[in-house]
């Protein structure tokens, strides 16, 4: 394997992963500790992910990507042509995509800048108290709201609200269970409960709030605007994993053949890489759980719009580097990954609603303290198993392991 594609992949890969650490750093820094993490727990798609999971599929597929690299420079015919239009083809899909995404007219509080924050109250002045209900909370609080009630539960589905009438069924007879609004109510021990009408009213206006403070530039948070930034990087990142992986699957024979002494690894580090990976599509299901209890089921457009069918792909990119990733070994151990891909996808489908929920207590907008720890810790020492010789070795057991 070439010192150059070596050299090529980790720079590109360095880049990424700087980029990955940046968002959350800046989010730190800007808003302090405690809101940072009530925002990253919300947001753990974008705040969590990619610098704990993310980084362990950039270590991963770092050396199928040397070798798919390598393979196109020096193996197959106009490789390096093919490789820079591919390249070039992948980057300009990203960075369309990401400039849809950021284009979206519905934003985040962590859009919004701290002092804009902390001088936003509830409407009306005074709202919240006995017999005094608000037409909208001040925006912290909502999310504060959403934190607090999604650590004493399992997902907060149950807080979703019917916004919009069905013209086609009769509405129930039966009297409509009230429930407690994130957008409108103080959390409390006894919090006054709202019926549907109310609470989709004062989403709204929630909503409103904070995309009127955005247009205002001069109210735009710096989290935000390095968010949009480098959003191409990562919409690049997604897109690279998934090329590399199908095109190192469909090109197995060829690896065998000029990789001999690295096949395993590739296989193995491309199934740690994917197992890694598929946390991105049950935390994006997880935030979409939790921003339709605070925003509202009517609010969708940008990244919410295609979680579903992005979730979809992944699956199917799994059970692709599933179904091919064995064909070296024997076929009963083939036959048992297969076997057992097809149930633990049987099971996601039918109970994916629970999954996701589980996804929203413990890695997204339930998370507490030691939860983003053991995350980052799991994730860490598996940046340095994956990287490291020395480290493969002691956790293998095996002096072959490099």
């Amino acid at each position: 394997m070439s010192l150059g594609a070596r050299v090529f992949v980790f720079f590109v890969y360095f880049l990424l992963g700087l980029s990955f650490l940046a968002v959350p750093a800046v989010l730190v820094w800007e808003f302090g500790p405690e809101r940072a993490m009530t925002f990253a727990t919300f947001d753990s798609h974008l705040f969590l992910f990619y610098p704990t999971l993310g980084l362990v599929a950039l270590a991963a597929f770092y050396l199928p990507s040397c070798a798919f690299v390598d393979m196109y420079w020096r193996y197959i015919g106009f490789g390096l042509i093919r490789f820079l239009v591919g390249l070039t083809i992948l980057a300009a899909a990203a960075t369309h995509i990401a400039l849809g995404l950021a284009s979206n007219p519905h934003r985040s509080v962590w859009d919004i800048k701290p002092a804009t924050l902390e001088t936003d109250k509830s409407e009306p002045a005074g709202c919240g108290g006995e017999g005094r209900p608000c037409e909208r909370i001040a925006l912290i609080d909502g999310v504060k709201n959403l934190r607090e009630v999604s650590q004493r539960r399992v997902g907060v589905r149950e807080f979703y609200r019917a916004c919009q009438a069905e013209p086609l069924i009769e509405p129930d007879a039966t009297e409509e269970a009230r429930r407690f609004c994130f957008a409108s109510t103080p959390l409390s021990a006894t919090p006054r409960l709202s019926n549907d009408e109310e609470c989709c009213q004062a989403q709204r206006r929630y909503q409103t709030a904070i995309d009127g403070y955005y247009q205002d530039p001069a109210q735009q948070s710096i989290t935000g605007r390095v968010h949009r930034l480098l959003l191409p990087g990562k919409v690049f990142f997604l897109f690279i994993l998934m090329a590399i992986s199908v095109m190192l699957t469909f090109r197995h024979s060829g690896v065998k053949r000029h990789y001999p002494d690295r096949v395993s690894r590739i296989e193995l580090c491309v199934l740690v890489g994917a197992a890694a990976m598929i946390f991105f599509p049950l935390m994006s299901q997880g935030y979409v759980q939790s921003a339709d209890a605070l925003f509202g089921v009517q609010q969708k457009g940008g990244f919410r719009s295609i979680v579903t069918l992005m979730s979809f792909l992944f699956g199917a990119w799994a059970m692709l580097l599933l179904l091919f990733s064995f064909r070296q070994h024997d076929q009963d151990l083939e036959l048992a990954a297969k076997l057992a891909g097809v149930a633990a996808s049987t099971i996601a489908v039918f109970k994916y609603d629970i999954l996701v929920s589980i996804i929203v207590r413990y890695i997204g907008s339930g998370a507490d303290e030691l939860s983003v720890l053991l995350l980052a810790g799991l994730a860490l020492v598996a940046v340095i198993v994956l990287l490291s010789p020395l480290a493969r070795r002691v956790a293998m057991g095996s002096d072959n392991a490099a």
